[in-house]
């Protein structure tokens, strides 16, 4: 599986194959101007190109699969986690609240009893 890049800092464009990607024996790095990807990032792109060649395989035994993914189709992909992480974002800040109430509740509880 060859994959295609450009890079946002030239615009050059380059190949790697995903398997050498995988082994290690290829860098995601710019071969014009050298711009390399944050190697956190990396890691998480191989151990998900692991996955889904995996998955490929496991699938190949019924069907051909054939893909492109294209990088600004993931954009609408961000904006709704971005609106997922901003209402989990809400919920936390109520039950916060909610356990304000309740040791509130419990300070009560201990004056009484003194």
């Amino acid at each position: 599986m060859t994959l295609d890049f450009t890079c946002q800092k030239c615009e050059g464009t380059f190949e790697i194959d995903a398997q050498d990607l995988i082994d290690g024996s290829e860098k995601l790095e710019c071969p014009h101007c050298n711009t390399r990807a944050p190697a956190a990032a990396v890691d998480d792109f191989v151990a998900a190109l692991t996955e889904m060649r995996a998955q490929v395989a496991a699938l190949s035994k019924k069907f051909t699969v054939s893909t492109t993914l294209e990088s600004e189709d993931l954009a609408e992909l961000d904006a709704d986690e971005d609106e997922d992480d901003e209402d989990e974002d809400e919920v936390d800040e109520d039950d916060d609240d909610e356990d304000l109430d309740e040791d509130d509740d419990d300070l009560e509880d201990e004056d009484e009893e003194k």
